[in-house]
């Protein structure tokens, strides 16, 4: 079934089985991403799994928690699934929320459940959660543009940096950049998705779309994964370390293996790996490390290894949100002294760049690390990409990653000036 023929056929239905207090309603397939151009709603969230066979669309919104209300919530209303981001400073713009509308893909079907509006109180028409009368819209060129920082204070951040592991106060440290493209008008924020997960589709990542309003939206195709939860079934990654893909076979497999024996890139991945260990085995009554692999996506190379354990029943999933973020791959080591670290060295908050995002619910977490992400602000478009720094780390390698990363965007934001 087609995004255009479910709203035509389906939206008057669903509309008088709601007034008779039906709220739960199953369709054949429908792809949700296409759902998106039509949503009428101020606050849309778009979450598709990494390896899941799940996705999952949310419109508006029915009611707000706090994180001391989330687990009662969740253990009261087993097919509930809640919205949830949070910055990468915690707490300073936590987001969780039950959305009107929440449609979930799996296993080849998909499950819309209604709720009522958090601003009425009452169950919203499908008029007013999606329109149908959209009309054909695309991504014109960005102009004006700026590096934020630019590479003379890069090469001074790094250098702080190194300070610091000279002084033994840190093993690791993570640090960002950004790209800021300015455009004459309010970017189409749907398109400009739309453009970027189409162009992307065959890099593996977990994908985030979440409109916050009409002019500002949050846009992630992570490779990282925060945890995935099934019932007490834990799974997440220690993924640290990157080089850029070749041109051909022969230097892909060059790259590979300055990636699998460099020893900063071994020192690097160990210190996250053994970090995200030390975390986790209080709370789990066993765990396992899996060998090495090699994730390889369209742009870059990282080093990778899959740790499974089981959950103990004390630890709910908002504390092992706090238990795992940051993780040494977007934060630092020790964790506590590079968030302090960070803010001095890059002077500004990060918001959602690096902040955990995902879906909650009694029978499936999944929570992802907002990298490779990009912000929408009106007509602003900010882009950001960022990198492990070591002992021994170079400014000018370290900007030349950043860069890499924010490839999945740049691609298409510089396609449109041609």
């Amino acid at each position: 079934m087609t995004a255009v023929s479910f709203l035509k056929k389906e939206l008057q239905k669903i509309d008088s089985q709601v007034s008779q207090k039906i709220t739960t309603f199953t369709f054949p397939d429908i792809s949700l991403v296409d759902l998106l151009p039509f949503a009428a709603t101020e606050e849309v969230f778009f979450f598709e799994s990494k390896e899941e066979d799940f996705s999952y669309l949310a419109l508006g919104k029915s009611k707000f928690f706090l994180k001391s209300d989330v687990q009662e919530f969740l253990d009261h209303n087993p097919e509930d699934i809640l919205v949830f981001q949070d910055s990468f400073e915690e707490n300073s713009a936590t987001l969780c929320y039950l959305p009107e509308w929440c449609l979930v893909r799996r296993n080849g079907s998909v499950t819309l459940r209604v709720h009522h509006s958090l601003e009425y109180q009452s169950y919203s028409p499908s008029n007013i959660i999606f329109n149908l009368s959209i009309w054909e819209s695309f991504l014109g060129p960005w102009i004006s543009y700026e590096e934020r920082p630019e590479s003379d204070e890069w090469a001074k951040m790094i250098n702080d940096a190194n300070r610091l592991f000279s002084r033994s106060e840190l093993e690791k440290i993570v640090l960002h950049r950004k790209k800021i493209f300015t455009y004459d008008s309010p970017i189409e924020m749907t398109v400009l998705f739309r453009e970027v997960y189409e162009a992307n589709k065959n890099s593996s990542h977990f994908t985030v779309y979440n409109q916050l309003n009409y002019m500002e939206a949050f846009i992630s195709l992570t490779p990282e994964r925060l945890f995935t939860l099934k019932g007490q079934n834990l799974e997440t990654v220690s993924l640290a370390g990157s080089i850029a893909r070749g041109t051909d076979e022969e230097s892909d497999r060059e790259l590979e293996e300055r990636l699998t024996t460099s020893d900063k890139l071994i020192r690097e991945h160990n210190i996250v790996t053994k970090a995200i260990e030390e975390k986790l085995r209080p709370v789990l009554s066993e765990l396992t490390i899996s060998p090495l692999i090699t994730m390889k996506l369209p742009y870059i190379q990282h080093r990778q290894a899959v740790i499974k354990g089981v959950l103990k029943d004390t630890t709910t999933v908002l504390e092992l949100i706090e238990l795992l973020h940051p993780t040494p791959a977007v934060g630092g080591i020790p964790h506590d002294k590079a968030k302090v670290k960070i803010l001095e060295i890059e002077k500004e908050k990060r918001g959602y760049y690096a902040g955990p995002v995902g879906v909650l619910s009694q029978k499936f977490s999944e929570i992802a690390v907002g990298i490779r992400s990009a912000l929408i602000l009106g007509p602003n478009l900010t882009v950001y990409g960022g990198a492990g720094i070591v002992a021994g780390s170079e400014a000018e390698e370290e900007w030349i990653e950043t860069g890499t990363k924010m490839q999945p965007f740049i691609k298409v934001i510089n396609k449109s000036t041609l």
